[in-house]
């Protein structure tokens, strides 16, 4: 192959703006193991990559890695995730790949560029035990990518431009878990591509790419709203469904269970996060993720499960009584994690700083532990209010943005207040073993929020309600 700089600019905008909104054929997705038709689009990430190159600067490149494979145990691999800048920027979902971007367009085999995905060559003796792989071919015909490389042409390529550019922006992430050698692949670009690259190159400057993927993702385009609400609405159907069936004696694992096989069913790939069932002081626990206790009588559950579906993560967190209804202080505790919930909603506004669903929240529930007599100094509720209300919700369950700066159209937030009261707590025991939480996904609109999880019943007498139909 041949690479020519220096960097041409001339023809690259009437050269993209040639490439369609074309639908990429079935049978070309099915010889790629590739059977779900309503994935991002070429076109989305494609407008991702343009809108992050008018961010770089002049003479620059950027360098993005996918994330490694990772090793459970002896020959044992954990499932594999792509990183999510790396999926955001190109929708490939294989190891062992890298995407190069370029301020301004090369050369390369006769076609002009400013982006190359590099990937797996296709090698049928490994692909007969872990499926197709996409190869050079499939990144053109079904990422579109006008030029895409086997993986071994990196180190050549990045050599050349290093030696022309300014400033290399990368993913400083994905570099150190490739030069782990835990971690190492067959195909391992960090240890030869950067160890030594500041001797090697001084003046190139070595820039993070985060600041501004995490405002661009931030702001959630269409195509990525209507995945987050296919999985926030898998997800409250989980909940339901767990709250309806749940009664005393049934393990923690079992709502877990009966709560992954709902996202299954319905398409989703993989959970938001490590699920969280927490009966009795177990609810007490903010990340709680052992879920082996068995249920007994007068038990409050906190059960935060989300599902992911294609990259998109929900965050939904529902509380319960395992009995079907609330003990009178499970009910007072439940009322005002819900007033406070409601308080910090109503802040999730355009223009409103992204700390102020947390400033209306810990003021409610500051009130409440008071009156309550929980507390007996506002300082307090700390102890049982230890946590922010809000973080940003996307490819990951605690999402890329800037919580400097106010809140925005089209971001997703969660509001999550919460009480936690475990036992030996400084306060009437007859408060112990309640932890509650009640979170929602809250879509920032011109008009309001947006409660994307409304569809799993959020007051105490609705939750009772769809208990009885089965206690």
């Amino acid at each position: 192959m041949r690479f020519r700089l220096p960097f041409l600019l001339s023809i690259v905008f009437c050269l993209y703006s040639e490439v369609g909104a074309q639908p990429v054929p079935i049978d070309t997705l099915h010889k790629y193991g590739i059977y779900d038709t309503d994935r991002l689009t070429p076109e989305f990430h494609r407008s991702r990559r343009d809108e992050f190159r008018s961010h770089m600067a002049e003479h620059s490149a950027a360098l993005f890695l996918a994330a490694p494979e990772k090793i459970r145990a002896n020959d044992v691999y954990y499932e594999y995730h792509q990183d999510p800048n790396f999926y955001y920027l190109t929708g490939h979902v294989q190891p062992d790949a890298a995407l190069l971007i370029t301020k301004q367009a090369i050369l390369v085999d006769g076609q002009l560029t400013h982006e190359i995905l590099f990937v797996q060559k296709r090698e049928p003796s490994h692909e007969v035990w872990t499926g197709p792989r996409l190869g050079a071919e499939g990144a053109k015909s079904v990422l579109k990518f006008q030029v895409a490389l086997e993986n071994d042409s990196l180190k050549r390529l990045l050599t050349i431009i290093l030696q022309s550019i300014d400033t290399l922006y990368y993913n400083q992430v994905s570099l150190r878990s490739f030069s782990d050698p835990a971690l190492d692949t067959t195909w391992n670009p960090g240890k030869d591509l950067f160890n030594g690259i500041k001797s090697k190159y001084p003046k190139v400057e070595l820039v993070q790419p985060q600041t501004y993927l995490s405002e661009m993702r931030s702001i959630k385009q269409d195509e990525e709203l209507r995945l987050m609400r296919k999985a926030i609405t898998v997800s409250n159907t989980a909940h339901n469904e767990i709250i309806r069936t749940a009664r005393p004696g049934l393990y923690e694992y079992q709502l877990q269970a009966l709560g992954e096989y709902i996202f299954t069913r319905n398409g989703c790939e993989y959970t938001g996060y490590p699920c969280i069932v927490g009966s009795g002081n177990n609810s007490t626990i903010l990340h709680y993720e052992t879920n082996r206790r068995k249920t007994e009588p007068g038990d409050f559950i906190e059960m935060d499960i989300g599902a992911e579906y294609h990259g998109y993560s929900a965050d939904v967190t529902r509380s319960f009584p395992i009995s079907g209804k609330f003990t009178p202080e499970q009910r007072l505790i439940y009322d005002l994690v819900l007033e406070a919930q409601d308080s910090g909603i109503a802040e999730a506004q355009v223009g409103k700083d992204f700390k102020a669903p947390h400033r209306a929240a810990v003021s409610v529930i500051t009130r409440g532990l008071l009156k309550l007599g929980i507390i007996t100094k506002p300082e307090d509720y700390k102890k049982y209010f230890m946590h922010g209300t809000s973080h940003y919700l996307g490819l990951d369950v605690h999402d890329a943005g800037n919580s400097l700066k106010p809140l925005q159209d089209r971001q997703v937030i969660t509001v999550e207040p919460g009480i936690y009261i475990s036992e030996g707590s400084p306060c009437d025991k007859k408060w112990w073993k309640i932890g509650c939480r009640i979170e929602d996904d809250i879509l920032i609109t011109p008009h309001g929020p947006e409660i994307l999880s409304k569809n799993s019943p959020r007051k105490a007498e609705d939750i009772e309600k769809l208990m009885s139909k089965h206690n």
